[in-house]
């Protein structure tokens, strides 16, 4: 099978390991008959789920995200492609990390609330001591499909605490 799909990154702070468990309850709005890491959903998925997390593993951990069997047949089939349905199977990769992460801010996408905030950071180093590298997989390139793009929306949504 061909490799497809798009990836969204993210540098996301140590609430990943709460938040996530928000994100997949939203997905189980989108999709009532949700399929999550290849069955459904209330098989892998319990209020008291948390996301592994292994300061040692080599590799990214998989969640992976169905709207049910019948799109686990098609993701077998087409890989990260999109239905009939204009929508497709999508996973979010996770990496815990216990080293520092800098970056200096060229831009702010924060609440303002007086925008002195805006101003004062920016230009600023930020440094993160424990984070997670994210990628969420999609079909198709969010900034050209409107389902991509809703699934990456939803997991900013979810990151910035616009969602409970």
């Amino acid at each position: 099978m061909e490799i497809t799909g798009f990836g969204t990154a993210f540098i996301v702070d140590v609430s990943f390991k709460e938040r996530v468990a928000r994100f997949i309850r939203l997905q189980c709005e989108r999709w009532p008959s949700l399929y999550f890491n290849g069955v459904p959903v209330a098989e892998a998925f319990g209020s008291d789920w948390r996301p592994s997390v292994d300061p040692e593993a080599e590799d990214a951990e998989c969640l992976a995200f169905s709207s049910g069997a019948e799109m686990e047949d098609f993701w077998e089939q087409n890989g990260y492609a999109l239905d009939a349905n204009g929508e497709g199977p999508f996973c979010l990769f996770y990496k815990y990390y216990q080293s520092w992460i800098g970056a200096q801010l060229q831009s702010i996408d924060a609440e303002e609330y007086d925008g002195a905030m805006e101003s004062a950071a920016l230009g600023a180093e930020l440094r993160l001591s424990e984070f997670f590298l994210v990628s969420i997989v999609t079909p198709e390139r969010p900034a050209e499909d409107e389902f991509s793009r809703s699934v990456v929306e939803d997991f900013r949504r979810i990151i910035q605490g616009e969602c409970q």
